[in-house]
């Protein structure tokens, strides 16, 4: 096939490196309190549903529907950002789930709450979608690095969320108080945004590339992208019914403290910082045994959590293995690898497609697993979700076609004062977010 050379991006803003390194960091501030926000509540579940009675369906079903908020809303989002910039969807997508967050403790009832946890994770999405946006544009040269940075915010928030809410739900003897606090924190970190981060940085697009790309389907449904969607939707089931139901199994089950709960989830959280280590493996390994590695051992991890004794140390390791397994592996290689298996033509489909299927499959995870709670019981239910489905993704990885997968090389232009602060080449193409949305 004839390589298909096209320019990728367009002359950088000059921005001082010192600067531009300062804005990022407060956007990975707000991404950050993001993470927080969308951990914390499955830490507080148990006290909510005592309060308002709900059963345990419903309550799965509101730890993890913010995800149907991000699944429907990750398409429109790309719109949005062509439409109306970067910067308006960060600040837009903050205040939407710090709101949220905070209505969310007004709730009358069922319904109204999980109105208010759809909206968080439309919010969510469209944070996310310009922040990883604005990595990849303005540090152009190391867009993997700067990825890799989005990704890092997150696992410190995914940590500092659930031990400051178990520490707050203490002090105060309230679930609504750590959702008020990290919902009026989300307000005025997008103040700081507001008033410090122009859009000659946000809407920065980096330095010209020219890419030669070889190879990819070109639909979505082809062999490849669609067996990789289908590990998408099983990954997502298994992984956010952990996110959603675990920290109940450790309290109700297990017995565990809330302080406890919060930091065996939030170390899971934690070991999102090696998602980097997922985009390079994507680079450089068979897509097959990449994949079908990486869920593999979040099977394996998964099992250790519903077998293993009830003791807290073993389930910390064990929370923190999964996470790693999962968030920084299994994620970042299904989204990479989606990428990859199309031509760059419809790469955003490929991302459409990505989002979509982890992120509406997650919505219903939580509901899913409650339900194998009730018919089954807590382990056997870990096992067939969290377990099997993961097992199943590893199966299906088996069944790609390394050869269809696309490739690409390319040679850059650099402006001496570009907002990437080292101007050395890139190596290789950058591996795709953990927990975001990539940008071709």
């Amino acid at each position: 096939m004839t390589p298909d050379p096209r320019p990728t991006a367009s002359p950088a803003t000059h921005i001082p490196a010192r600067s531009a390194i300062a804005m990022f960091a407060l956007l990975l501030l707000a991404y950050s309190v993001n993470a927080m926000d969308r951990m914390v509540f499955p830490v507080l579940l148990p006290e909510v549903r005592a309060e308002y009675g709900f059963s345990l369906d419903q309550s799965g079903l509101q730890a993890t529907m913010f995800a149907l908020g991000m699944g429907l809303t990750g398409i429109p989002a790309g719109i949005a950002l062509a439409r109306f910039g970067r910067k308006t969807l960060v600040v837009v997508g903050t205040i939407a789930f710090s709101v949220a967050t905070i209505m969310t403790v007004a709730s009358a009832g069922f319904t109204d709450m999980l109105l208010w946890r759809v909206l968080s994770g439309v919010g969510e999405a469209l944070q996310l979608a310009a922040i990883i946006t604005v990595a990849a544009g303005a540090f152009p040269r190391h867009r993997g690095l700067a990825i890799g940075a989005v990704n890092m915010a997150f696992a410190l928030g995914s940590f500092v969320g659930p031990v400051v809410a178990a520490h707050l739900l203490v002090a105060h003897g309230s679930w609504r108080s750590p959702m008020i606090v990290f919902g009026v924190l989300g307000l005025v970190v997008t103040l700081a945004v507001v008033l410090a981060v122009p859009r000659r940085f946000t809407e920065t697009t980096g330095v010209p590339t020219r890419t030669h790309h070889v190879g990819g389907a070109r639909s979505v449904l082809s062999r490849n992208p669609l067996l990789l969607a289908a590990a998408t939707v099983l990954f997502g089931l298994a992984d956010f019914a952990y996110i959603g139901l675990y920290a109940t199994y450790l309290r109700d089950e297990l017995g565990f403290s809330p302080g406890q709960a919060g930091l065996t989830v939030g170390l899971s959280g934690l070991a999102a910082f090696a998602s980097p280590l997922g985009g390079y493996l994507t680079d450089r390994l068979d897509p097959r045994l990449c994949l079908g590695m990486v869920s593999a051992l979040t099977a394996t991890a998964g099992a250790a959590l519903f077998l293993g004794p009830p003791h807290p140390v073993w389930h910390t390791t064990f929370s923190f293995l999964f996470g790693l397994f999962a968030s920084s592996g299994a994620y970042v290689v299904l989204a990479g690898l989606l990428v990859k298996a199309v031509h760059p033509d419809i790469a955003p489909h490929a991302l459409g497609t990505f989002i979509t299927c982890v992120y509406v499959s997650a919505g219903v995870s939580g509901y899913l697993f409650s339900r194998f709670v009730g018919t089954l019981d807590w382990t056997a239910a870990g096992l067939l979700q969290i377990t099997g489905f993961s097992a199943a993704a590893a199966l299906l990885a088996l069944l790609l076609r390394p050869a269809d997968f696309s490739t690409t090389t390319h040679s850059d232009s650099a402006h001496p004062d570009s907002t990437d602060p080292d101007p050395a080449p890139d190596p290789a193409p950058a591996g795709p977010p953990a927990r975001t949305q990539e940008t071709s």
